[in-house]
């Protein structure tokens, strides 16, 4: 998929946002450090949107993004691949 909607936001694919006025783009997650109560800020950008759909009842489907990850903390810039 190059779009989802969902809660009233709009995602798009990096390649799709690429030639846009606006960038839907983005993505950002908090998340702890290793059982830590300190907090660590990630920025991402969406490289493929996969929906997986379960057959039988009832109807059941997740949506994946595929992301490109960046750490903006002073430790530097990192991929997660």
């Amino acid at each position: 998929m190059n779009k989802y909607c969902v809660n009233g936001f709009k995602f798009q694919i990096e390649e799709v946002s690429r030639n846009k006025k606006t960038n839907n783009s983005g993505v950002y997650i908090q998340g702890n450090v290793d059982g830590t109560s300190q907090t660590i800020e990630y920025y991402g950008v969406i490289q493929e949107i996969i929906e997986v759909r379960y057959l039988g009842w009832p109807k059941k489907k997740i949506v994946l993004f595929r992301c490109e990850w960046f750490d903006p903390s002073p430790r530097g810039t990192k991929m997660d691949h």
